[in-house]
Order: structure tokens, then sequence, then C-alpha cells
């Protein structure tokens, strides 16, 4: 999708933005060598920084909120486009600057809002049906998602993201084989496209292809080798080949590249149980909570794990809280059952049969809890990065 702030130049900045002809000769960047993205994004600010102090345009304050938004600076970023507003709340580029950034900033409904009210004051750009439908599905608005990227493509048939955002939807949906051909031809489009790489090893993980799942991790690490959600995928590869030291091995360059990845987190801990390591289990776990108190079945883990070392209050309240997340989830009442018996009639004595517990019932769904759901990677702060363009 367009970057304003990558354009050679930053000319295209004044353009995009649609500034008047006061405000382009206030703000206007000098040509800096196309080298160097740090060294271009450097002379934007301070040449929009100096038209600010000048006389403080609100076409400077969108286009600096641009730049800081590239440079990962969400917070001046933010900062500047609500000042742009301030000035003019009837201008829809600068809404949409703001959907931009709060995406970034994972605020969806927030930067849902500002995508629709920019679409109200007239901007009917792919670029921003396709913000709106990665917004709308991660609000889980899946239908409405796929409307808006398929206006995305009426207007830019060849736009790799819209691709694979259509893929995310489909794998939301459950239609697997329909994702991995909208990942496929978003890196059709776009070789050097890192999020397609990324889900295509995973979905072929998940399926047992493994060799395919291998094939597509080394054609995306040879763009980026070290990217988190590619070793992400390599490490569940090695985990679902009965490999758990290899496993833990790149969960944990994940976890050093990207501490707050919590699924790197989560498959730490099923790797250390899986190698009889509670106490490691344990640790991981902890940081899942800190990171994401309802992450799903972690409570259960939990409980698990404190079974083991016949820490039987602990074990007792996080299968509760197994049980609290999700009335159905069999097993998390099978454990708090056993502790409780465990309890009763110490962890060495048989219990009796008559003691056996009665299965819960619960109207409506019964999931089936036997399996860990792998959750999707979408490290949504790329899409303004190289890992979009040819």
């Amino acid at each position: 999708m367009g970057k304003w702030c990558g354009l050679w130049g930053l000319i295209g900045l004044c353009l995009l933005m649609g500034c008047s002809d006061d405000d382009h000769r206030q703000s206007r960047i000098p040509a800096v060598p196309q080298n160097s993205a740090d060294t271009r994004n450097q002379a934007a600010l301070e040449a929009l920084t100096r038209a600010i102090n000048q006389s403080g345009p609100a076409s400077a304050y969108a286009k600096r909120a641009a730049v800081y938004m590239d440079l990962g600076k969400t917070d001046e970023a933010l900062a500047d486009i609500n000042e742009a507003l301030e000035k003019e709340n009837n201008e829809g580029r600068y809404h949409f600057v703001k959907a931009q950034i709060l995406r970034k900033r994972k605020a969806y409904d927030e930067g849902l809002e500002s995508a629709l009210r920019a679409e109200g004051l007239g901007v009917n750009t792919p670029e921003l049906y396709i913000v709106v439908g990665d917004l709308l599905q991660q609000e889980k608005q899946l239908d409405r998602a796929r409307f808006y990227l398929v206006k995305a493509l009426q207007m830019a048939p060849y736009e790799g993201e819209a691709f694979y955002l259509n893929g995310l939807v489909a794998a939301q949906s459950g239609d697997t084989t329909r994702a991995i051909a909208y990942y496929k031809r978003a890196l059709t489009l776009k070789p050097r496209f890192l999020e397609p790489y990324v889900q295509l090893s995973i979905i072929h993980s998940v399926r047992g292809d493994y060799a395919t799942a291998i094939a597509y991790n080394k054609r995306g690490t040879g763009y980026f080798p070290n990217d988190p959600g590619l070793l992400y995928a390599l490490g569940h590869i090695y985990q679902q080949t009965a490999a758990p030291d290899s496993a833990y091995f790149f969960y944990q360059k994940v976890l050093q590249l990207e501490p707050t990845m919590v699924q790197a987190q989560f498959q730490s801990g099923l790797v250390m149980m899986k190698l009889r390591n509670m106490a490691q289990a344990l640790h991981h776990f902890d940081q899942v909570v800190k990171q994401a108190p309802e992450f799903p079945r972690i409570h259960y883990y939990m409980g698990q794990c404190y079974e083991q070392f016949r820490e039987w209050e602990q074990a007792t309240r996080q299968y509760a809280l197994a049980m609290q997340a999700n009335a159905a989830d069999q097993q998390a009442y099978y454990g708090y059952w056993r502790v409780q018996k465990r309890k009763m009639y110490g962890d060495v004595a048989d219990i009796p049969y008559d003691d056996r517990p009665v299965q819960p019932t619960r109207p409506g769904q019964i999931l089936d809890t036997t399996r860990v759901r792998v959750m999707m990677i979408q490290p949504r702060s790329r899409f303004n990065r190289d890992s979009t363009r040819n």
C-alpha cells in the first residue's frame, strides 16, 4: 500500500495531502539521497518542523504525523495528527492518517471509526479500503471486511496486501484452502511480502505438510532472516515433528527479538511440559498471563503444572479459572475434580470408583478441548515497511 513517507524526495507527500500552495511552500522538503530512508525521514522531519514553527499549517502537522508513523513513533504521530484535526476536522485525508496510526497501535475500534469518517468525507482509495478491511477483520466482522477488500481489488487488482487480508478472512472463516490460494496470489504479486510466508508456514505445518511448510519458511527467511514470525513458524514445525529441543530453541530466539509475542511464550510452556520441566513451563505461562490474562486455556495448563508440584490449592484455583473461561472445558473440570479428591484421599491412594465425576453439561456447544488451536500471527506493524514492496 502507499507509503507517504517513502516516496523519493518526499515530494509525493505534498501532493497526497492536497496541501495548498502556501502550505506547499512552507513545508517543501529538499531533495535528499535516495539510498537512506533514515536520511530522508530526518530531512522531512526537519523541514516540516520548520514549517510548523513558522505558521503551524494543518497539512504540515499531518505530513509530520505520517513521517513519525513510518518511523514507528506512534505517540508523536498521534499527537501531530490530532493537532491537524483540531485545525481542519473535515479533511478526510487527515482522518485516514489517524486510522493508519491507530491501526499500528492496535486500537482497532478507534481506527475503524477514523477510517469510516475518512470515507464519509470523500476519501475513495484502495489504500483506505484495505485499512478498513483489515480493521474489520480484526474486529471479526468478516462479511464487511470482504466487502471492503473487494472494493480495494476492484480499484487496484494487483494489490498484494488485499489478497493477503482476504486470506486472513478466509482462514478465520475456516476455509484454509481458499486462504492458501490468497496467500500464494499475494506472493506472486509481491514476492518480498513477509506475512504470507509466515501464514503459509503455519498452515502447512498444522496440516502436517512439513516439507511445504519448511519450503515457504526458507523462502521467507531469504528475505527476512531474523523475522520473529518466521522463526515462530519454524519452531512450530519442529514442535509438530517431535523435536521439542529445536522448537524451544527457535521460540527463545523469537522472544529475544520480540519479548511480547505471547504465542511464543505459550508454545514454549507447552514444549517444557512435554520435556517434563514443569518449573520452566510455569515460568512461561506466568509471562502469558501477565501479557494476555484471557489467553485461551492458559489456566488449564497452569493447573496441570501446579498439580504436578502437588500444590493443590494453586491447582484448584487455576482449574476453577479455566472453567470460568469455558464452562464446557471437560479437561479443566476433571482436573478440578481430581485435585479435590487428592486433597481428600491423598496423592498416592486410589480414588474410589463410586466417587467418579459426573460429566459437565451446558446447553449449546461442547468444545473439543483435547487440541490446542495455533493462533495466527498478525504482525500489523510491518505493513508500512518494505515487506509489501517488490
